[in-house]
């Protein structure tokens, strides 16, 4: 029997770790992997996160029979091609929901001890209702906000609504409500592309000190139009992804209140749960069993608050700056603004890749 030669991004270490008995593990550089590596080695398994553009350009030439991505989003794949050429794809959809949610409510939290806002009187507008909208909803609900949502796809295929939510049209969310969050994919076709949904007419309609939050993918928001709009309203900015990472609008970086490399998503549960699908997506596909003894330690040693942990805003608020150190990631990823292009995208890099040691208390 032939060798499985799997290469594994440098950044999903423990799946590298898990699958080393299944075959001859090869890790890489997400950014520097090319196809002249893949074709030399003969690569079987290619496993990536969003720093790789699986592409024609990638692929073509190659033994390559699987991708995965140990990632929610999947605007880095060119999943038609895939499907062209008959090669199996996975993603790790939901295993990082709960790292953003946490990064959500601990934005939401922030603003109102900033602001000394009674939490109980707001309304949040949560732009998109999947695995991560879904868990941003439960949260909030718990701290007692009125819940709109809007998400035309789920709607219009008869998805029910829970009562305690209200399904809103964009406008009415922009115009209304106090905080607003999106989470949805970077689609550029369809009947629903998402690429610079939230326009420049939306973000006028923003209510003066309100909270916006973006986690999803850059392409979603128009940088520029919301850099133009906090010229002259005071709007409080919680921004992670950023439209031409690893490069990004340093103009708005520095006037956001929050402002991230994309790491949300990045506690360490989050990657341990993104490095275990695939794990269980290689088993379904080769039939070869990797060792989960090490994502189910490492996730077993991790003791989460208790529900009633939500009553306390204050002490939650607390307990989630302890363990995130969000303000601590923004501090350093301000220091990145003054340099120079390539010196600015180097650095956005290595926060991710050196990113600390998180866990998730949710």
């Amino acid at each position: 029997m032939l060798k499985n030669i799997i290469f594994v991004d440098k950044n999903i270490s423990l799946l590298a770790e898990s699958l080393a008995g299944c075959g001859e593990v090869n890790t890489f550089e997400g950014r520097l992997l090319n196809s002249e590596m893949l074709a030399e080695a003969h690569c079987d398994y290619l496993f990536v996160r969003s720093t790789t553009k699986v592409t024609k350009e990638l692929l073509n030439g190659t033994n390559v029979k699987f991708v995965g991505t140990a990632t929610s989003g999947t605007d880095h794949i060119d999943t038609d091609y895939l499907n062209s050429f008959g090669i199996i794809f996975a993603d790790a959809a939901g295993s990082n929901a709960n790292s953003v949610a946490e990064y959500v409510i601990y934005a939401i939290l922030k603003w109102s001890e900033t602001n000394s806002f009674n939490i109980k009187d707001k309304k949040i507008g949560i732009i998109g209702y999947g695995n991560i909208g879904k868990l941003v909803a439960k949260y909030s609900l718990k701290l007692g906000l009125q819940v709109f949502v809007n998400d035309p796809p789920l709607f219009e295929s008869g998805f029910s609504f829970p009562d305690s939510l209200h399904y809103s049209d964009l406008e009415h969310i922009f115009q209304n409500c106090d905080l607003i969050t999106n989470h949805v994919p970077l689609n550029f076709g369809g009947s629903h592309p998402t690429n610079k949904l939230i326009n420049a007419q939306l973000i006028s309609m923003l209510k003066n000190n309100a909270l916006f939050i973006h986690t999803s993918r850059g392409g979603v928001v128009d940088e520029y139009a919301l850099y133009e709009l906090i010229q002259n309203k005071n709007i409080y900015l919680s921004i992670d992804v950023w439209e031409n990472e690893p490069d990004f609008n340093t103009p708005l970086a520095g006037k956001s209140n929050i402002a991230t490399p994309h790491i949300a998503g990045y506690s360490y549960d989050g990657k341990l749960k993104g490095a275990l699908a695939m794990a269980l997506a290689f088993e379904r596909f080769s039939g070869e069993i990797p060792d989960y003894s090490i994502f189910n330690e490492e996730l077993n040693k991790n003791k989460k608050l208790q529900d009633d942990s939500f009553r306390d805003s204050k002490l939650l608020y607390e307990n989630l700056k302890l363990s995130r150190q969000i303000d601590r990631d923004t501090e350093d990823f301000l220091k990145l603004i003054d340099k120079f292009k390539e010196e600015r995208k180097a650095g956005f890099d290595l926060l991710r890749k050196n990113y600390p040691k998180r866990r998730e208390i949710l």
